[in-house]
């Protein structure tokens, strides 16, 4: 293929992906009503920590270690969606010059994948140490209901 083909298919593949991106992103913003995803965190962290207590049987210590591990995550993950947010932003500045500047947008893309990476890990940190601080009896109900919001969410995924 000639070189000038390849670029050309190139930036328009990085277009496709970017508008794809951008697509995904604002649908997944209006899933909240227009409210960030952190916010919408935020401001129903108290009514999460208080169902899963309820649904699990947390004691008052475990409700207490509970919320701190929540508090840490919810910082976690919105530094990782700050840094997405700004990548993306980049992204679409690399594409809106008339020379799009497509090596510089897929080192952002890569950079927004491995936070994305990070956020999954930070989910199973959290996820093990609140699943830890159980007693055999509540790890099963924990079991239980982390397999039904895995179905839930996946169901919305597709």
């Amino acid at each position: 293929m000639k070189p000038r083909l390849t670029n050309t298919l190139l930036i328009v593949l990085l277009i496709m992906n970017l508008a794809f991106i951008g697509t995904w992103w604002m649908h997944h913003k209006r899933g909240g009503h227009g409210r960030d995803m952190m916010e919408m965190h935020h401001s129903h962290g108290d009514k999460g920590m208080m169902f899963l207590s309820r649904e699990i049987g947390f004691d008052s210590a475990q409700q207490n270690k509970a919320a701190k591990l929540f508090d840490a995550h919810a910082a976690s993950m919105k530094k990782y969606q700050d840094e997405i947010s700004r990548l993306q932003k980049q992204i679409y500045d690399c594409m809106a010059k008339d020379a799009p500047d497509s090596t510089n947008a897929f080192k952002y893309a890569d950079t927004v994948g491995m936070y994305r990476v990070a956020m999954q890990k930070e989910f199973f940190r959290n996820s093990l140490a609140i699943r830890q601080m159980c007693t055999p009896e509540q790890k099963k109900k924990y079991d239980e209901l982390m397999l039904r919001m895995t179905k839930h969410l996946g169901h919305h995924m597709n």
